[in-house]
C-alpha cells in the first residue's frame, strides 16, 4: 500500500473515532451537562469542521455519514440530517476552496451559520408544519439556545481537527 493511502486511512480512522466521540457526547443524556435544559450539537460542528479541511467532495460523503448516524437515533428526522449536513457540507467545501481562507474565525462563522439554519428549518419542517402551537417561541427559548451554545463547546473542536489534518496530511512525492 502506498505511503499516501496509508496516511489518509488513518486520517479518516481518526475522524471516524472523532465523529463517534461527538455523536456519544451528543446523545448520551449523562455525559454532557444541560444547561437550562439545553443540549449542545456536537455532529453538525464535526461535519463541517472535516468539510473545511477535506473539501466538498469527502466533505459531503463525511456530512451524509455524520447525518445517517445522527438520524439513527433521532425519531422525527426520516432522512433530514443526512441530508441536510451532505448539502451543507459540500457548499461549506466549496466555499473554502474558493473564497475563503480556513481559520478559526470562518469556523465560527460557517460553523454558527449551518447550526443556526439547521435549528430554524428544523422548527419550520417538523414542528410549524405540523400545526405545534408556538414554534417561534420554541425557537427562541430551545432552538436557538441550542445553536449558540453548540458553537461556544465546540470551538476546541476546530483545533483538534486541524490537529489530526496536519499531522496527517498528504505527502506528494514525484515518482
Amino acid at each position: 500500500m502506498r505511503l499516501q493511502t496509508k496516511i489518509k486511512l488513518k486520517r479518516y480512522g481518526i475522524f471516524a473515532l472523532i465523529i463517534l466521540c461527538a455523536h456519544l457526547l451528543q446523545n448520551s443524556l449523562t455525559l454532557f451537562p444541560e444547561i437550562a435544559g439545553v443540549r449542545p450539537i456536537f455532529l453538525i460542528s464535526v461535519a463541517v469542521c472535516i468539510a473545511m479541511y477535506e473539501g466538498e467532495v469527502i466533505g459531503a460523503v463525511a456530512g451524509f455519514a455524520v447525518g445517517a448516524l445522527w438520524d439513527t437515533v433521532t425519531v422525527t428526522a426520516d432522512g433530514y440530517n443526512a441530508l441536510y449536513l451532505a448539502v451543507a457540507c459540500a457548499i461549506c467545501g466549496f466555499l473554502l476552496r474558493v473564497f475563503m481562507r480556513n481559520n478559526i474565525i470562518t469556523y465560527i462563522m460557517i460553523n454558527s451559520a449551518v447550526t443556526v439554519f439547521y435549528c430554524l428549518t428544523y422548527a419550520l419542517f417538523f414542528i410549524a408544519a405540523r400545526g405545534i402551537d408556538g414554534a417561534g417561541e420554541l425557537f427562541l427559548r430551545y432552538y436557538f439556545p441550542m445553536a449558540a451554545y453548540s458553537v461556544i463547546l465546540t470551538i476546541p473542536l476546530y483545533f483538534i481537527i486541524r490537529a489530526v489534518s496536519t499531522k496527517f496530511a498528504d505527502i506528494y512525492t514525484d515518482y
